[in-house]
């Protein structure tokens, strides 16, 4: 079977490639709207990327050779005209003109009307699919005001340079290091997980001993998940039950060069379980305290998080879930609701691999998405 993406303007364009490169019998698997990458493309139409496939028994030099294939009844098969127009009727072609005249009057009409609705996006339109948060859209205005111009006039460059300029004054980035780091966050953000790829870089890339130690005892399987990623490192891990035990588990980790204390997942709307997580911190000094937060979760979640964690104090943020998002303006949310660096990005599921020190570079560029 042979598949094949196309990025087009319209299903028109996609079915006259399809037809030309896969033939008559081919079917359209799947279709949806795709951003072009840069800034340049969050000012631009959305193409649609069209995926098609058909099934091959042979390809030589007359061609592809097709098996008979009848796609099931949702699926959008193509229904142009045959090449071998010599071996038809008049009527029969004549039929088939028809067929596709108005197949094509209908994808007319159809690009038409989209056209109608989407109008050029504004710069507010730009910054929401973006997922800035309205505090800085209302920045953006504020900004655009001071120099005499009306938002819903400016143009890309303008957004280019407030961002540039928000960017630079407000996000920081930077590993706030600590031999006792202890990772916190609301449920589902990874915390673990991230818990387990820096802990596998410093053990086996930078021969660190390390010590494991949860507090995560409600979740089911969090305990069982840690000593899972702690046997294949050869690490030990302890579990604590009350705050009170914390400070005895770090004192038998007292060999250890560096301490991952993984935490239980706290809604930031529950302020009795952000409380019963301070009072474990709070039996511990010297300690370094992660921010976990998630590049999926919707920016006013993701400000509000930031400010109901603040009463439990933290050090640092760490962001994750980048390849399960499109926008990533909860890098620049960041800046306006804490003034704690970035100091890890994630990218994935696999460990250790799919974590990297956060620089302004690349954050950069994940706001303008420019990484994919």
């Amino acid at each position: 079977m042979i598949i094949k993406n196309y990025v087009v303007n319209d299903m028109y364009e996609a079915m006259v490639l399809i037809k030309k490169e896969l033939g008559n019998d081919a079917v359209i698997v799947s279709k949806r709207e795709v951003r072009q990458k840069g800034l340049a493309g969050l000012f631009k139409k959305k193409k649609l990327e069209v995926t098609a496939a058909t099934e091959v028994i042979s390809q030589n030099g007359n061609g592809i050779a097709k098996r008979n294939y009848n796609p099931p009844p949702q699926q959008e098969v193509i229904k142009e005209a045959a090449v071998h127009q010599e071996s038809r009727t008049t009527e029969e072609l004549k039929e088939e003109m028809q067929q596709i005249k108005s197949i094509v009057q209908m994808l007319v009409e159809k690009s038409d009307s989209r056209l109608e609705k989407e109008k050029e996006a504004t710069i507010k339109d730009v910054m929401i699919e973006m997922d800035f948060h309205p505090v800085v859209i209302d920045d953006f205005e504020q900004y655009c005001k001071k120099r005499s111009l009306k938002p819903d006039t400016a143009d890309n460059t303008v957004l280019s340079e407030f961002v540039m300029d928000r960017f630079d004054r407000k996000v920081r980035v930077e590993d706030v290091g600590g031999r006792i780091k202890t990772f916190i966050g609301p449920t589902g953000v990874g915390k673990t997980t991230t818990i387990a790829k820096l802990a596998s870089n410093e053990a086996l890339v930078n021969q660190k001993k390390i010590g494991l130690i949860t507090i995560d005892t409600y979740r089911i399987g969090a305990v069982e998940q840690l000593k899972i990623y702690a046997n294949i490192l050869g690490v030990p891990v302890k579990v604590v039950f009350s705050p009170e035990d914390l400070p005895d588990a770090i004192e038998q980790f007292n060999d250890k060069d560096l301490i991952f204390i993984d935490s239980t997942g706290r809604s930031h709307k529950n302020i009795h379980q952000l409380n019963e997580l301070k009072s474990y911190l709070d039996q511990c000094s010297n300690i370094k305290i992660y921010l976990v937060s998630s590049m999926v979760t919707k920016n006013v979640d993701f400000a509000r998080t930031i400010e109901n964690y603040k009463n439990v104090g933290f050090d640092s943020l760490i962001l994750t879930k980048f390849d399960e998002t499109y926008s990533a303006g909860n890098i620049m949310n960041a800046g306006y609701f804490t003034d704690k660096p970035i100091s890890f990005i994630c990218k994935g599921q696999v460990v250790p691999d799919d974590i990297e020190v956060a620089s302004k570079e690349t954050l950069l560029k994940y706001i303008w998405g420019e990484v994919k």
